[in-house]
């Protein structure tokens, strides 16, 4: 049995149509991802102070994500886990920070746990530099060098020869 040219196009039409729905719904979707160190709490609780040293906490939690930034005598795991959303900026749902404290020997003397709560937001940047001079409008940069210029040729031109000779 042989389809007509009419069918095909009905059956490529209605394809067509169920790549596009499919493709735009699921754009419209949620999804959770893990950013950084995934993290284990019966992981993190089996590090005991005045127990642990660099290695068994290498051992058990493997390399940390970040140390401090003066010395190497506390590790940071960061965790974070961000809800991303088409056109959105990631959400951020649960954030997790555990840094274990090292002593001059290398035993771990703290072991701290902060959780979302605890987060801070802050703002490094200000939106805008502030610059000396004039501050010009949109038309002002487009239009202001209107009549600023003498008429004469451009440097490199053949009448005027560039620095270069």
């Amino acid at each position: 049995m042989t389809k007509t040219p009419a069918k095909s196009l009905k059956t490529a039409r209605a394809l067509g149509l169920c790549l596009v729905l499919g493709a735009s719904l699921s754009a419209c979707g949620n999804a959770r991802m893990v950013r950084g160190y995934v993290f284990d709490p019966e992981l993190a609780n089996a590090i005991q102070p005045g127990v642990d040293n660099r290695q068994s906490v290498k051992a058990t939690l493997g390399t940390p994500t970040v140390t401090s930034t003066f010395s190497d005598k506390t590790w940071y795991y960061v965790s974070t886990i961000v809800r991303v959303r088409p056109v959105f900026w990631p959400d951020p749902k649960d954030h997790r920070v555990l840094a274990v404290a090292f002593n001059d020997k290398g035993v771990v003397s703290d072991v701290e746990n902060y959780d979302i709560s605890t987060m801070r937001h802050i703002n490094p940047v200000k939106d805008k530099t502030p610059t000396y001079g004039r501050s010009l409008n949109f038309f002002q940069q487009i239009f202001g060098s209107i009549g600023r210029f003498s008429g004469q040729a451009p440097v490199g031109s053949s009448d005027t020869p560039g620095p270069n000779g």
